[in-house]
């Protein structure tokens, strides 16, 4: 089985191609612009690599999220395109379990927090075997600290490099993982995963792929505050 996944839901655009559980190839750029400019051109040269075309591929795995409402939607929005024209099914994938992998073998709770606003954070949690702890939720860093206090712990993501110095401070030094590419989504972590999750079942229809935000977005929070004080 051949998969490709892609993950638009932060700053960097990731996509990464697997066969059968092993990685082919893998791209993330960090570059500042629009990931709809650079999305598709990068998926073209990572199948070009590999000597593929859009024919080969069996599953699309998507990070719906959550993150940048945009690239959530670039990403889905782009899956989609493809599944559509090439009928084939896609997986929906947490972009915070793809952050999860980025720990490997470590034997305590993984935990992804991605900055969300202010003081919150999307985060999750995760075991050793990658099964899920703690749901994708929305929590302040003091909330998610009180959460982690008695537990053996390792937090990445933007969120965990953001607010290291509170979450060393009051859950030990080390509690967030080094600085370097763990704090950010691969593409070959979100293929990889994806194909796990196609093995088990889950593919679902194009149609069917939605992002998931777990809170409103600004426009929308503006929206309500305006027809709440009318």
């Amino acid at each position: 089985m051949i998969v490709l996944g892609l993950d638009a839901s932060s700053d960097a655009v990731a996509v990464g191609l697997v066969s059968d559980g092993t990685l082919l190839c893998e791209y993330t750029i960090h570059n500042g612009k629009n990931h709809s400019l650079t999305l598709l051109s990068m998926v073209e040269t990572m199948l070009a690599e590999v000597n593929m075309d859009f024919c080969d591929i069996d599953v699309y795995a998507c990070g719906v999220g959550p993150g940048s409402f945009t690239g959530v939607r670039i990403g889905a929005a782009t899956v989609k395109a493809f599944a559509q024209a090439h009928k084939k099914p896609v997986v929906a994938v947490s972009s915070l379990a793809v952050l999860a992998e980025n720990l490997g073998g470590y034997d305590g709770l993984k935990v992804s927090a991605i900055h969300a606003r202010v003081n919150e954070l999307y985060c999750a949690a995760f075991g050793p075997s990658g099964e899920e702890v703690l749901s994708p939720t929305v929590m302040t860093v003091e909330e998610l600290i009180a959460y982690l206090s008695d537990k053996q712990c390792k937090i990445v993501g933007s969120g965990a490099i953001m607010f290291k110095e509170q979450f060393e401070e009051k859950l030990g030094k080390g509690a967030v993982a080094e600085a370097g590419r763990v704090h950010s989504i691969c593409g070959g972590a979100v293929a990889e995963l994806g194909y796990r999750l196609a093995i088990a079942g889950k593919e679902i229809p194009y149609g069917d792929l939605a992002p998931v935000y777990l809170r409103a977005s600004q426009a929308e929070r503006e929206y309500a505050e305006k027809h709440k004080a009318q």
